[in-house]
């Protein structure tokens, strides 16, 4: 799915420069690889469909505690422009907005004002009530520093060291923590020196020539995550009706977003009879 997802941000990037979408190095520090990242090279790269891969030299690891690193062509979104730009195509495709708040999914088909409703999409992120569900709090930090590349360090004790930049003047993310089934909003000023110090010491690029960092906000979100992985199914319940789920992504929200949109596509045009549409 992430594979098919990189292929439609390509074109997307490519047909809407606009988008918000932005095609740039990915480079991966690892303090203790597993055995798959060890044997990882250009040749298993290109079977699994990773363009542009290449192993770095020594010395362009940070320090002695990275063993390993990697380069490959990533991609970023600025969430405020992308999400503009998907519901602007929606709109120009035919499709329409109503705001409702709903208990199960099932009350949809009982819409009136809605017509007649042959199939609904859960992506609800949170399940209505599924027991699978937790969330997973995250605090990061957005600053105005610019990174010309995703670049990730997965240290020895298992935490991690990251940044997404945002591009179309959005600023860089700074991370960041995954803490299961913790719903403080409040941000940690000791969690966000944290973060900025163990990035600046991954990629001292970052900081720039005043070698600093310009701070615009501390994030706190919870993501929806899911025991075993996401729901991605057809539920049928009678009268030629059917829902398919689809949430529970947890952080990789939109690295999967338009393989599982396929996915739910090819579900939605099996129960319906007819051909998949092109997204």
């Amino acid at each position: 799915m992430a594979l098919r997802t990189f292929a439609r941000m390509r074109e997307l990037h490519k047909s809407y420069p606009a988008a918000g979408i932005t095609f740039m190095p990915g480079i991966e520090y690892l303090e203790a690889p597993s055995p798959a990242y060890q044997a990882l090279d250009a040749e298993r790269a290109k079977r699994l469909g990773m363009e542009g891969f290449r192993l770095l030299c020594p010395n362009e690891l940070p320090d002695d505690k990275v063993k390993i690193g990697f380069e490959y062509d990533s991609w970023c979104v600025n969430p405020m422009v992308y999400c503009s730009f998907l519901l602007r195509r929606f709109g120009y495709l035919g499709g329409k907005v109503v705001k409702k708040e709903v208990r199960s999914p099932a009350e949809i088909f009982e819409m009136r004002e809605l017509g007649k409703v042959d199939a609904v999409i859960n992506a609800s992120g949170i399940g209505f009530g599924d027991p699978d569900v937790f969330i997973t709090r995250g605090q990061t930090c957005l600053v105005a520093n610019p990174c010309p590349a995703t670049v990730t360090r997965q240290n020895a004790d298992g935490s991690w060291s990251f940044s997404v930049p945002r591009n179309f003047d959005g600023g860089t993310i700074i991370g960041g923590t995954k803490e299961p089934n913790n719903w403080d909003p409040n941000p940690s000023p000791k969690v966000r020196a944290a973060l900025l110090q163990n990035f600046a010491m991954a990629y001292p690029q970052i900081l720039g020539k005043d070698k600093k960092y310009r701070v615009i906000a501390d994030i706190v979100g919870r993501r929806p995550t899911r025991k075993n992985g996401m729901r991605l199914e057809k539920e049928l319940i009678g009268d030629g009706k059917c829902i398919i789920h689809a949430y529970g992504l947890g952080g990789r929200g939109y690295e999967l977003s338009w393989g599982v949109s396929e996915a739910v596509s090819g579900l939605l045009s099996g129960h319906l009879g007819t051909a998949s549409p092109k997204l």
